[in-house]
């Protein structure tokens, strides 16, 4: 099926490297993103990128442009400690990433994500609605303009109209938490706070989750360098911070710009430096988490298919989510090369594809289910 085109909705992880991909098999291939493009949009700070993740990029992505995610990645070497809501440590041995898991800030990689697509990506088209109709799909946006492809791809993130179209039994359903999190420039009395791979803190009903984000260059810097053109906004090192909110608070059911006054409330009486970590933010935010309300089922294959949270919504743990989304686009890409080169049809394809993806997918988000539990008291968590 020489020819192809390839429509992609959504510019998160998944689906610009999905793009890559397709670009470098030849493919032709337009990502319509709803936001207007004119800054980051928020959704976390510090992920994890496991090995596998990494492999998967770099089979998506320009080697310049792999280099330089690589470049402004972080360790995750050292402890996991946990402590009391008085910096009493209790362990020294929490449980962590898998080996030469590497830290990536959620926005600069996005930003890395985009360099080299150029009018590949087209802002601004917040789609409403999708049509099927032989051997083409139609994709409709709410300014009234539509775009025609061979192929759609459905990663537009948890509230995917993809998805409503292919498996609309599918809703969502509250997880029982809110996670408040913030940013904090590291300096020497917040790195200690952090000395390792990540930090846990346990008080009255309450968690806290303390992970560092250490470029090992500059982001603006090392794109200057490595990929000239490609402007990268000046990010220095950080602290993420996460509190889990317990689910009968006020603010589960709210979404806030800035939770920082929230979250002062939630720790009154903590260790002062751990105050002093949530005062010094200079962002941060607040809202409930979501998953879907059961796995999402197969759906008869056609010319449309998803990626990334748009068929399986996980809750944030360590990466999940962005590692499974970008094997998603790895996977999917080598089935469209080979239905690129004739070796063969596009249904049996995607046929695979959904099978493995929703394998894979509904075990990530069972696996956030189980992951949550170790940072949530058994009786903070509503039935699921």
């Amino acid at each position: 099926m020489s020819g192809q085109r390839v429509l992609v909705i959504g510019a998160g992880l998944g689906g610009l490297a999905l793009a890559h991909a397709l670009v470098r098999a030849g493919i032709d291939v337009h990502v319509y993103e709803a936001d207007d493009g004119s800054g980051d949009r928020f959704q976390g700070y510090r992920i994890g990128l496991a090995p596998l993740g990494w492999a998967e990029l770099r089979a998506c992505l320009p080697e310049r442009l792999y280099a330089l995610a690589e470049a402004t990645s972080g360790d995750l070497d050292g402890p996991g400690l946990l402590f009391d809501e008085r910096l009493t440590l209790l362990s020294s041995d929490l449980p962590g990433p898998p080996d030469e898991t590497r830290a990536v800030d959620r926005q600069v990689l996005r930003r890395i994500l985009l360099g080299g697509l150029g009018d590949r990506v087209t802002h601004g088209k917040r789609l409403t609605g999708v049509a099927e109709t032989g051997e083409t799909v139609t994709a409709r946006f709410a300014d009234g303009t539509q775009a025609t492809g061979d192929v759609l791809i459905g990663a537009d993130g948890g509230n995917s109209v993809v998805r409503r179209h292919v498996a609309p039994e599918v809703g969502h359903v509250d997880a029982g938490l809110c996670g408040a999190m913030g940013r904090t420039p590291i300096t020497e009395r917040f790195a200690e706070l952090v000395p390792g791979r990540g930090t846990m803190v346990k008080g009255p009903g309450i968690t806290l989750m303390l992970g560092r984000m250490r470029f090992a260059r500059e982001p603006s810097e090392a794109a200057a360098e490595l990929v000239p053109g490609l402007d990268l906004p000046h990010r220095d090192s950080y602290v993420r911070w996460v509190l889990l909110v317990p689910p009968e608070h006020p603010a589960s059911r709210q979404t806030l710009v800035d939770a920082r006054e929230l979250v002062l409330e939630l720790i009154d009486g903590w260790h002062p430096d751990l105050r002093e970590l949530v005062r010094s933010a200079d962002m941060s935010a607040a809202g409930p988490a979501k998953v879907y309300d059961r796995p999402v089922p197969a759906w008869p294959a056609g010319r449309i298919t998803l990626l990334g949270d748009a068929a399986h919504l996980t809750l944030a743990s360590g990466g999940n989510g962005a590692n499974t989304a970008i094997q998603d686009a790895r996977r999917l890409a080598d089935g469209l090369a080979e239905v690129h080169r004739g070796e063969r049809d596009l249904r049996s394809a995607l046929t695979e594809y959904q099978a493995d993806l929703l394998e894979r997918g509904n075990a990530a988000v069972e696996h956030g289910k189980e992951a949550m539990k170790r940072f949530v008291p058994a009786d903070s968590q509503s039935s699921r």
